[in-house]
């Protein structure tokens, strides 16, 4: 589901929620009502006052600095004589407060603080709806969860060690996350071996894009090709549509997915041509190095994705750190 699919999913749960506590304070009101003597003539008068101050406060003909004056005195005598109502049928004088889940937008979803913004709880559970649509659900790949003492400290023949580059690495995608959708190039492209760390940050600048309230589309590349593959046996393009609209895709472990001929070739350049030419941001990590990305994908294909003016590459060696993990720490 797109990041609008699930608002809209979510704003309609909010107004059944609304529904439901309405429903629930209709009921309170009305047994209240049938305890507690006069308290229905009470409500009545009072909602009778306040609607009758609005009117005068809004109608022209009726409008006057002073017509209202006494209406917050009114109100308070209306609420002590209501609450005493209330505590003689043996309620609580807050017997028929309205109920909230959320006592800041009442259950509206959004708040005004002067202008319309999302509430911190409509925004945390789509937060959550988003994460839990891209598969990460938990929050072991964050950038704050990056340990670079993982990655190898000795300098290599260059004089630069493995934890060196990957730290160059995590703030080049930090970065990329933090800036979208105004980054200083459109595309990034890890590429290097197993076990270096490659999707533990493709999946960091998924969670963090769409904790910024974006809707990237993370997936494999043998997921990719799935889809890609139904297309071309069913003729049906638009089964792509979601990954060729996607503001950003990343796009993990190209080359793993099964080589066809006239599907895994054409579609990608379909894909990558498409997205680059609306302007859409990817993210690739692959374990090829960039001459057997020419040699399995063809250099038109590559092409796409290895302009320097448009794609940053990214290129992790050393070895291997997952026999280093700590427990409970994914990072490759």
């Amino acid at each position: 589901m797109t990041r609008e699919q699930l608002l809209a999913e979510l704003q309609q749960e909010y107004a059944r929620r609304r529904e439901e506590n309405m429903r629930l304070y209709e009921q309170r009101r009305q047994e209240a009502c049938a305890r507690c003597d006069g308290l229905a003539e009470l409500l009545s008068a009072r909602h009778a006052a306040l609607l009758g101050g609005v009117r005068s406060s809004l109608l022209k003909p009726r409008k006057n600095p002073v017509v209202n004056a006494g209406l917050p005195n009114a109100m308070a005598e209306y609420n002590e004589r209501i609450a005493a109502a209330l505590n003689a049928g043996g309620l609580e004088a807050d017997a028929l407060q309205p109920v909230y889940t959320c006592s800041v937008c009442r259950d509206e979803g959004y708040v005004y603080d002067p202008s319309r913004r999302m509430c911190d709880c409509m925004a945390r559970e789509l937060n959550r709806r988003m994460l839990s649509e891209l598969g990460l659900d938990g929050d072991s790949e964050t950038f704050e969860r990056f340990d670079e003492t993982l990655f190898d400290s000795e300098p290599d023949g260059r004089g630069v060690s493995q934890r060196q580059m990957v730290k160059v690495a995590r703030d080049t995608c930090l970065r990329y996350a933090d800036d979208f959708p105004k980054t200083e190039t459109r595309d990034l492209l890890l590429t290097g071996k197993s076990g270096l760390g490659k999707t533990y940050l493709l999946r960091a600048i998924a969670r963090r894009v769409a904790e910024r309230g974006f809707m990237p589309l993370y997936t494999s590349a043998y997921r990719l090709f799935e889809v890609a593959r139904r297309a071309y046996m069913e003729n049906n393009s638009e089964l792509m549509g979601q990954m060729m609209n996607a503001p950003l895709l990343l796009l993990d472990d190209l080359g793993t997915e099964p080589l066809m001929n006239n599907v895994t070739v054409t579609q990608l350049f379909n894909l990558l041509n498409e997205r680059q030419l609306a302007g859409r941001h990817t993210v690739i990590s692959t374990n090829l190095t960039v001459s057997e990305l020419r040699e399995r994908y063809t250099e038109r294909v590559t092409s796409r994705f290895l302009d320097a003016s448009e794609c940053v590459k990214l290129v992790f060696t050393g070895e291997d750190i997952r026999k280093n993990l700590k427990k409970g720490v994914r990072q490759a």
